[in-house]
């Protein structure tokens, strides 16, 4: 399995080095013919055509990844094999550690180097044992491979460095997604977030008819508390009704902090006869369980509007439906419910 997360960065990668590989084995293959080399011409050719298929599949990133890179380890080895133009074709494998390393990552990078290690240390010992080209000095194979394991070796300490500082960034960039979604005092996910939620029910009930129910609270008498308990304290009471609003909603809904004291709850999949049971059970939550510090306590009451959305309605409408009603409820003496 790669390594890489990023898959668009991984298929905008493969399509690179397949685009760059055309290129040059179309060139070469163009040179080899021009010199009167036409088995190395038609090598290279037929090379080139690989890239092509593998730039035209990049989207099936294994696929072209393999079809780049076994395509290249069989051309080195050729140009090791046969010693390329006047012994320099060697030279070349010194490309085959970074393009492995880019597509592979490092661990699967290491396994197919090694791999291609032991082919072109064979490939060596072959050009010798039946004269496919006499490589001058003797000790130019072992310096080729020597030198090659260096540029492999830091190659692959690159690539480590590289896949841990990716890492830290998918991590960085996952933590702050997490803080623009989240409300960093309740911990309950915040206007934004319930937004995307809320169009997503909403077309879930325009295109199967799905229900929802949005329940919209507000703290009665906040202001109050703030004054008289402190600001701590209120903070302390938001907390502690938003714990009470995860506790006593079902698994699938979504209760969010619409802004200052005021929360909304969106339940897919019920009518409004259950959002009134439910913010019944926050209504009763409350009163078992009062905010309580080391030196105060205090029973929290909210007021909600409870509506279920309409498929004619855009959200807007939905919410100042429920708004409306909560109003209502606190019109009517507060710690209530009100509902259509």
């Amino acid at each position: 399995m790669h390594e890489y997360s990023n898959k668009p960065e991984r298929k905008l990668i493969v399509r690179f080095f397949s685009s760059i590989g055309f290129i040059a084995t179309f060139v070469m293959a163009c040179i080899a013919y021009s010199n009167s080399d036409y088995f190395l011409f038609f090598t290279l050719l037929c090379s080139s055509f690989i890239y092509a298929w593998a730039l035209s599949i990049y989207k099936s990133v294994e696929k072209s990844a393999s079809a780049i890179l076994y395509n290249l380890y069989a051309l080195m080895i050729y140009l090791v094999l046969t010693g390329g133009a006047q012994g320099t074709g060697p030279i070349w494998i010194f490309i085959v550690s970074p393009v492995t390393f880019s597509i592979r990552g490092l661990r699967r990078g290491i396994f197919d180097i090694l791999l291609f290690l032991l082919a072109v240390v064979l490939a060596f010992y072959c050009a010798h044992t039946f004269s496919f080209y006499d490589y001058q000095p003797s000790q130019f194979p072992y310096r080729i491979l020597f030198s090659f394991i260096i540029v492999a070796m830091l190659s692959g300490f690159y690539e480590n460095s590289r896949e841990k500082y990716n890492q830290k960034i998918l991590a960085l960039s996952k933590k702050n997604e997490l803080l623009a979604t989240i409300d960093p005092l309740t911990g309950l996910p915040n206007r934004r977030y319930t937004m995307n939620k809320l169009k997503e029910f909403k077309l879930a009930l325009t295109k199967e008819q799905t229900p929802f129910v949005l329940i919209l609270c507000d703290v009665d008498n906040f202001k109050k508390v703030n004054d008289e308990y402190g600001h701590s304290f209120g903070d302390e009471a938001l907390i502690h009704l938003a714990n009470i609003l995860n506790q006593h909603i079902p698994n699938n809904a979504v209760a969010s902090r619409w802004g200052g004291e005021e929360f909304l709850i969106a339940i897919p999949h019920v009518f409004n006869a259950k959002g009134e049971e439910i913010a019944n059970k926050i209504h009763a939550a409350l009163k078992q369980f009062p905010v309580d510090t080391s030196s105060q306590s205090l029973s929290l009451t909210i007021s909600m509007g409870v509506v279920q959305s309409r498929e004619s309605d855009s959200i807007d409408i939905d919410i100042k439906r429920a708004d409306e009603l909560l109003y209502k409820a606190k019109e009517q003496g507060k710690n209530r419910t009100c509902s259509e």
